[in-house]
């Protein structure tokens, strides 16, 4: 992401001279300092001497700025900027002793001092340094531009005819106060003065010497010329020509005439003209100087030259190490040094001409291809911090490497995490088939509901795939969000930006790509997930796609369901990290439709499992009862209640509490459907364990009376002799635990179904209830036969003991021995009945006091040779013993029962019937005690 340019917008100071140390504020002015790529002050490149501090702040040391110049910053991240101020590079003026932070040519100072070192001197010359006698300024304030400007003709040196005394002043004294100016004018005075006062004399006699060797050389050179002339002259002569005319007009014709003369003879033999004489002269003296000085100069040239080595190698020493520095920092994982480094030396020497840099610099292009691929190779190795991925892929990106590496990082992390998630299905299947083979000999089951699998240490072992499931969420969960973010820093060009490099090319188009990519990984883990749980939900998965799914040899053993809860829990969370991170809605799509359908399976199988232990509760009964107001009940119905209600506890979070985003998946009327058929069926598996109590056969019984013999529970309801109850006792306990459940169990049970947010609660109950209810009447309907059937089955042969015959019966004193015996079978089935369950004493006696009166009506109506009067009376009592005895459970029918039997017997005397109110006092008197307990009943009613 492209940022704001930088912008200067102050300086301090604002001008100077070379050297100078200037601090550069302004706005983005780089992230960091290998963010700074450009500096120019005044048009001079500055980069090397600047030092970055903050984004708003970076000091540099002026190099040779002349005039007034903008400047300019420019950084990675911004590019070129822009400046509001100005700073203006003030002249220095050459010192022969002053030091100055940049090179200059003195030869102009010093070239006529090396040359005459005993030269005549001037009175220019031999003034002071500064003509008003004041300390020189080395900073020019005003441009050599605003100079010519203001004095186009005019000249601050003191030795020419343009000497401009405004021009100098401005040059050596710009910030000289007028005190100093007054007594440099005073100075100036003093020194005309003494000019005036010493004249010419003193002139000549500071250069007495000066003058006393001209005076020599112009007596030399007049001396050759008269030389040349006499020459000249004599080759007049020898054509005919009269010197008369030179020797009047030449005063020292005569002098010239003699000097001629002496120096005839040498000069016979050569005519040289004194100009090439001159020459030929200088030119000996010439090499005779280099002969002289030829060793020295040598010298001196080899020093300059390693001087300029020596000063090459440090001024670019910084070239020259860098191959080894780059090694070093590598070594020590300073990368970004080393791409700083060279980003330096790529910009200062890529183009260079020079061949030792050029040299040098292909090292460094070596060692930097070294480097990337390096980089590349360690990018490419996983697992790998999001951190340590970005940076580098910006270090790769700074190295300008070929390619887009952060593309090649995605499609790289991508096939690794579905390489990870494949590896992880191959070792887990291996594991199952382990697992199966093993099952046997290394697990401990439990039969209650929380069905658990131990290790030899007491450890939870679940089961291969929900092992598996967790190992694959907590990769999606840990490398796929790398994958998403590294995706979106790609697109949203922060991989690089975010630390202040430079720029990156992004491609638009593979966005799509990267989307697929990212949607392929979730489908794949959800693919795995449906073939551990699910195989049957891949119908539409290709033959080839399916085999490399992987086949689970069980994917819904037994007693896994208690581990699906978690899965469900496991995949929620994986879901809700990828809501966070906004990924494509395709991509949960995906996930919601497996953590859809894995919270049916849970459901399915926790319901399952329940109803598969319910209906193994049989097993565990102990008939040990548990006595409140309503009677007693067994253990059962509590572990039935507790297994229902923590399958519903379970099912909670995982399945019936739906969150945000998720689907609702009762709203599927299929769903509906299946979940109220198994509810019910779980609810109703408890009548089925009821009924294999009730009803299961001489085998089951036989193996309970064993298994509770060696029971080691001492609270049993019977004594030590009889420690197990009789076939008929454990019908009305197991009638008590059905009543005990249709009427207060399953209301609590459906309680918990509607505050979990089931379906159609009412029509689970209604069916639970159902099977409750003919569990009732076939348990009631069995408990009553083999009651009744004995007690009723002893009646006639007790009514006709010892050849009875009613129309020849004895006179009648109490109540015939089959009534009494009738009535103590009823009494030891009430005492039953108390004992164990009160609340059926009405229903059971009723049903008893029934049986009995439907077959003493039929006896007496049977009765084919007719009752005598004593017959008669004797009947009358017995049934009103009965009818007396048991009027606490008359009904309806048996009323008419009694009506029938009486009808069926003669009708007594005013007589008869006295008696039979005294024989009915009488054995209400006898069988009082006994008979109490139907009064208590009768009492209560």
């Amino acid at each position: 992401m492209q940022r704001r340019p930088p912008k200067v917008t102050g300086l301090s100071p604002k001008e100077g001279v070379p050297g100078t140390r200037i601090t550069i504020r302004g706005e983005n002015l780089g992230l960091n300092a290998k963010d700074l790529v450009g500096l120019t002050i005044c048009g001079v490149n500055c980069l090397l001497l600047a030092e970055w501090k903050t984004p708003s702040k970076i000091v540099c040391t002026t190099t040779s700025c002349k005039g007034d110049g903008e400047v300019i910053v420019a950084t990675k991240s911004g590019g070129i900027g822009s400046s509001t101020v100005t700073f203006r590079g003030l002249q220095i003026l050459p010192n022969a002793v002053k030091e100055c932070a940049i090179w200059m040519d003195e030869s102009s100072l010093f070239g006529h001092r090396l040359t005459n070192r005993a030269g005549p001197s001037s009175p220019m010359a031999s003034q002071r340094e500064d003509a008003l006698g004041l300390k020189v300024e080395t900073a020019v304030p005003v441009s050599d531009a605003e100079l010519k400007r203001l004095f186009p003709e005019g000249s601050s040196n003191l030795a020419l005819r343009s000497f401009d005394p405004g021009r100098y002043l401005i040059e050596s004294h710009s910030s000289t106060s007028f005190a100093e100016l007054k007594k440099g004018l005073s100075n100036l005075r003093q020194q005309s003065l003494s000019i005036k006062t010493e004249g010419p004399q003193t002139f000549i006699k500071s250069n007495l010497s000066t003058f006393m060797d001209c005076q020599d050389i112009l007596a030399s050179i007049h001396k050759n010329l008269n030389k040349h002339e006499k020459m000249s002259y004599s080759e007049e002569d020898t054509d005919g020509t009269s010197p008369s005319k030179y020797d009047e007009s030449n005063p020292f014709a005569e002098d010239i005439t003699e000097e001629a003369e002496e120096d005839q003879e040498s000069y016979d033999g050569e005519k040289i003209p004194t100009l090439q004489h001159l020459e030929e002269l200088l030119l000996q003296c010439d090499e005779s100087a280099k002969t002289i000085f030829e060793k020295v100069l040598h010298r001196k040239d080899r020093a300059d030259s390693t001087r300029n080595a020596l000063n090459v190698l440090n001024r670019f020493k910084f070239l020259f190490h860098l191959p080894v520095t780059m090694e070093r920092n590598i070594k020590k994982g300073d990368y970004e040094v080393v791409i700083n480094d060279y980003e330096r030396a790529r910009q200062l020497f890529s183009s260079t001409q020079v061949p030792a840099f050029q040299k040098v610099y292909r090292d460094v292009e070596e060692r930097v291809d070294t480097f990337r691929e390096q980089l590349t190779k360690k990018l490419m190795q996983l697992p790998k911090s999001l951190d340590d991925q970005k940076r580098l892929i910006r270090y790769l990106i700074e190295l300008d490497t070929e390619g887009d590496p952060a593309w090649e990082c995605i499609v790289n992390q991508q096939e690794w995490i579905v390489n990870l998630l494949n590896s992880c299905k191959d070792e887990h299947i291996v594991l199952d088939k382990n697992y199966v083979d093993q099952d046997q000999a290394n697990t401990r089951k439990d039969k209650g509901h929380h069905r658990r699998q131990y290790s030899g240490e007491g450890k939870f072992n679940p089961p291969p795939n929900v092992s598996c499931l967790e190992e694959m969420v907590e990769l999606i969960e840990l490398s796929f969000s790398d994958l998403w973010k590294l995706g979106q820093s790609y697109f949203n060009a922060t991989i690089v930006s975010e630390a202040g490099g430079k720029g990156m090319k992004i491609d638009k188009s593979k966005q799509k790509v990267f989307r697929n990519l990212v949607t392929a990984t979730i489908q794949h883990f959800s693919n795995l997930m449906r073939a551990a749980f699910l195989p049957g939900t891949l119908q539409d998965v290709t033959a080839e796609e399916r085999s490399q799914l992987g086949h689970w040899m069980v994917t819904n053993r037994e007693g896994s369901g208690a581990w699906l809860p978690q899965c469900v829990r496991s995949v929620r969370g994986t879901l809700g990290s990828l809501m966070l991170l906004e990924v494509p809605a395709n991509c949960l799509d995906v996930l919601h439709s497996l953590l859809a359908d894995l919270r049916i399976f849970c459901m399915e199988t926790l319901f399952r499992e329940a109803t598969e232990d319910i209906q193994n509760l049989h097993t565990r009964e102990t008939w040990v009862l548990q006595m409140d107001e309503q009677g007693g009940i067994s253990s059962l119905p509590t572990l039935f209640e507790s297994l229902v209600v923590d399958t519903l506890q379970h099912l909670k979070e995982a399945v019936t509490r739906t969150k945000q985003g998720e689907l609702n998946i009762f709203a599927d009327y299929d769903i509906q459907r299946t979940t109220v058929e198994q509810a019910s069926d779980m609810i109703k598996a408890f009548a089925s364990c009821l009924e294999q109590l009730a009803f299961n056969g001489e085998a089951e019984a036989d193996y309970q009376r064993q298994r509770l013999s060696e029971a080691q529970n001492p609270a049993f309801l019977f004594q030590p002799e009889d420690t197990l109850p009789s076939t008929e006792q454990c019908l009305v306990i197991v009638l008590s635990n059905n009543s005990h459940v249709s009427n207060n169990v399953i209301p609590k049970l459906m309680e918990e179904f509607k505050k979990h947010g089931y379906p159609n609660v009412q029509e689970i109950e209604n069916n639970a209830l159902e099977a409750y209810v003919d569990l009732d009447e076939k348990i009631f309907e069995a408990y009553c036969e083999q009651k009744t059937e004995p007690l009723v089955g002893a009646l006639e042969p007790g009514m006709y003991m010892g050849h009875f015959e009613w129309h020849n019966c004895p006179k009648p004193t109490s109540v015939r021995p089959y009534i009494k015996v009738a009535l103590m079978n009823a009494i030891d089935i009430h005492a039953e009945i108390n004992a164990i369950a009160p609340a059926f004493m009405l229903r059971v006696m009723t049903q008893v006091l029934e049986s009995i009166s439907e077959e003493i009506s039929r006896l007496f109506s049977c009765v084919m040779e007719g009752f005598s009067q004593a017959g008669a009376l004797q009947a009358r009592l017995d049934l009103a013993a009965i009818e007396e005895s048991l009027t606490a459970y008359c009904n309806a029918g048996t009323r008419t029962n009694f009506q029938e039997g009486l009808s069926s017997i003669p009708k007594l005397s005013r007589h008869d019937q006295q008696k039979l109110e005294e024989l009915v006092a009488q054995y209400q008197e006898e069988c009082g005690f006994l008979l109490q307990c139907f009064t208590s009943d009768l009492a209560d009613g």
